[in-house]
């Protein structure tokens, strides 16, 4: 008998970037649209065969933890898109560990390493809400990361990396956080999600702070490229950063545009609100 799949979900970040409604409601419980935006990655994980998931949570965020453990499925309205959490939840075993300061991304996977006890695992970022099924695109036995394309202007604001094509698969060499434009290795960004063998830990217990005085995931995987290849795969569907407010709203406003039960009714809200804010002559 095999060891079941496990993916790591990072979800004690403090959402500094949505305060002060982080205050009170975590980053991972704000919704879009119909669904918190942690929902997603949690769905993803389990649509991709995992059979088990560990929530990295920070000490004040059990509230997270209830919303993935405890279901009433009779709150959801007869026109609800899905599966339900309370329905997903049969399908895996969802455990938690504790990441008791915030030290950054490395830090909080690193956090997993019991849990994961020995096994390749996946990671999926909960900010990053995508339209398809990203984490079933990689490798699950090889260490890989889902890659998109970025304009130029962008490539400052993401990890990207540098390799080539390798009998046709992209082999990464080196990655970049965060480079200025025009000293990018590529256009191609590290997105949020991730396939790791367990020798990725040996990387991030011995990892120096990076930005921040944070262990960062990118440092680490930058250190295991010089010895190691990490296969990329490219994402080109529909993603959002619902980890800013402006991501936040643009996923809330296209999945509710693409909900059946509610998608004509939106789109007509949108047209008469954009008509009601039409910039004046005098503008």
């Amino acid at each position: 008998m095999t060891n079941p799949r496990v993916a790591v979900i990072p979800v004690a970040g403090k959402g500094t970037r949505w305060m002060p409604v982080t205050r009170n409601v975590p980053k991972e419980l704000l919704p879009v649209w119909r669904r918190t935006s942690a929902s997603y990655a949690f769905e993803e994980a389990v649509n991709a065969g995992f059979e088990e998931i560990i929530l990295v949570i920070s000490p004040e965020k059990h509230d997270v933890l209830d919303h993935f453990m405890r279901f009433d499925s009779s709150d959801l309205g007869p026109q609800y898109a899905g599966e339900s959490l309370s329905e997903l939840h049969h399908r895996v075993k969802v455990r938690a560990c504790i990441q008791e300061t915030p030290r950054g991304l490395g830090d909080a996977i690193l956090c997993a390493e019991q849990d994961v006890a020995g096994r390749p695992f996946g990671v999926l970022l909960p900010d990053e809400v995508l339209m398809t099924n990203g984490i079933a695109m990689l490798d699950p036995h090889t260490p890989s990361v889902l890659l998109m394309e970025v304009p130029f202007s962008q490539r400052s604001n993401y990890g990207i990396v540098k390799g080539e094509m390798v009998d046709g698969a992209f082999i990464i060499n080196d990655l970049v956080e965060k480079p200025e434009p025009a000293l990018a290795p590529s256009s191609l960004a590290v997105t949020g999600r991730y396939t790791f063998t367990p020798e990725i830990f040996d990387y991030l217990r011995t990892q120096q702070p990076g930005k921040g005085g944070e262990i960062q995931l990118t440092d680490a995987m930058r250190r295991y490229t010089q010895a190691h290849p990490i296969h990329g795969f490219i994402y080109r569907d529909v993603r959002y950063d619902a980890g800013q407010p402006l991501g936040l709203l643009t996923a809330s406003v296209d999945f509710a545009l693409r909900d059946k039960s509610y998608g004509s009714e939106v789109r007509q809200m949108i047209l008469t609100l954009l008509d009601q804010h039409k910039p004046s002559e005098t503008e």
